[in-house]
């Protein structure tokens, strides 16, 4: 396939995403190639980096074209990564060949000469221009930096199934494989690749060795600190990332109840636990009447919230397309009706622990304050001091809550503070 071919593919891509808000970029790209089997694995990757790159790009782009469609978003992405090169625009946009039709004059004119230091800073930041104030909130002087490290291309994690191995066994039959990995810095049960890896049809992942995770993900489920014995409510499960980690560091032993408001996502769950060989969760559709029944009933309590997921920002930049300001405002109050529905269910001296996939302070520390400020009851607990019980290495931070980000830790941009609730009530 040449060149021109691939873009008009990327285009016809572009504008399949536009026209499909809802739903993933990496599903709308599995189905896309499932119904053109012809296209081949060289032109595929070619064509998806391009896609993400374009969708990373998305605020310069809209910048110089408001709401662009897949032909303008892949003209101005190709001008303004190579401004210097107009006659590579007209070998692509050629009409020959499956290419895209040629350029018009209105659209050559169009095409301004482009300097990276006259673009707006929440355009530098690969940001949309309404959520910049958000982010200063977060970052302060450092915004620029922690914002363009959300939209570079990233590596692959996955967490070691402790039920069934340890790393250094996993470590040293990948390198047999002749699969380079190294250890993640900060989970001890993490390895990251280079690049993603297509693990699906490996014997380590089918037989529940491995489980794909970012090491920050990792990192929440570990200082959620579940130990073998305890009662313990993973109240936002999803597809069970996080309650197969817990279930990990519970060795199998005490309860552990998997919630969620959508049933096909427990399904999914299910098939992963029992994979991996969990046999102490019990996944549960979530209903009113049986929390009732499970008020201050439960050693830890996992809220991983839903949230504006601006911290996965890196594997998933179409999310910046989607995400709006009125989408905030409901996460927000949404974000604290959780959380004081799982407050009730932690008994006097257990922990409920807050968690997000989000770098913004307002679905963060500011969740933080206001649950506090709501809930005397609780205090917060040190995160610095729960991760010298969990971890042999350094703690990150030196704040009693937690923010990583891919600037600062390689990690997807993950947030958790840690509430323990007075013995004495």
């Amino acid at each position: 396939m040449k060149n021109s071919a691939r873009y008009q593919t990327v285009i016809e891509i572009i504008d399949h995403i536009l026209q499909n808000s809802s739903v993933p970029c990496d599903r709308l790209l599995a189905d896309y190639f499932r119904q053109r089997r012809f296209i081949g694995s060289h032109d595929r990757r070619f064509i998806v980096d391009d896609v993400y790159a374009i969708l990373r790009y998305w605020p310069i782009l809209s910048y110089y074209q408001p709401h662009p469609n897949g032909r303008q978003a892949v003209l101005w992405y190709l001008h303004i990564t190579s401004p210097d090169s107009p006659a590579s625009l007209k070998e692509i946009f050629t009409g020959e060949r499956y290419g895209p039709l040629p350029l018009t004059s209105q659209e050559q004119l169009g095409l301004e000469t482009v300097l990276p230091s006259q673009w707006p800073v929440w355009a530098q930041a690969l940001t949309p221009e309404w959520l910049w104030p958000y982010c200063q909130d977060s970052f302060g002087d450092k915004a620029v930096p922690e914002m363009q490290a959300l939209n570079q291309p990233v590596g692959f994690d996955v967490r070691v199934n402790t039920l069934k191995t340890n790393r250094s066994a996993i470590l040293t039959k990948l390198a047999q494989g002749q699969l380079a990995a190294q250890p993640t810095p900060y989970s001890p049960l993490g390895i990251r690749f280079a690049q993603r890896q297509a693990l699906q049809n490996h014997e380590l992942y089918k037989n529940g060795y491995l489980e794909v995770q970012d090491e920050g993900s990792q990192l929440i489920s570990l200082l959620t600190d579940a130990r073998p014995g305890m009662r313990v409510l993973d109240m936002c499960a999803g597809a069970g990332g996080k309650t197969l980690a817990l279930a990990a560091a519970m060795e199998n032993k005490g309860t552990l109840i998997a919630t969620d408001v959508h049933e096909w996502r427990l399904k999914k769950a299910r098939e992963r636990l029992r994979k991996a060989g969990v046999n102490n969760v019990e996944c549960r559709h979530l209903g009113d009447h049986w929390l009732k029944r499970q008020r201050g009933r439960f050693d830890r309590v996992l809220v991983d919230a839903p949230c504006s997921g601006t911290g996965t920002w890196r594997r998933n930049p179409d999310m910046k397309l989607r995400f709006q300001l009125s989408d905030l405002q409901e996460l927000l109050q949404k974000q604290l009706d959780i959380l004081t529905t799982a407050a009730a269910m932690v008994k006097p001296g257990g922990r409920l622990v807050y968690a997000t996939c989000s770098v913004l302070k307002a679905e963060n520390q500011d969740q933080t304050e206001h649950f506090l400020k709501a809930n005397p009851e609780f205090f917060l607990k040190d995160v610095e001091g729960i991760w010298a019980d969990v971890f042999t290495s350094c703690c990150p931070t030196n704040d009693k809550t937690l923010q990583l980000t891919p600037a600062r830790h390689q990690t997807d941009g993950f947030f958790i503070s840690i509430f323990e609730k007075k013995a004495n009530l």
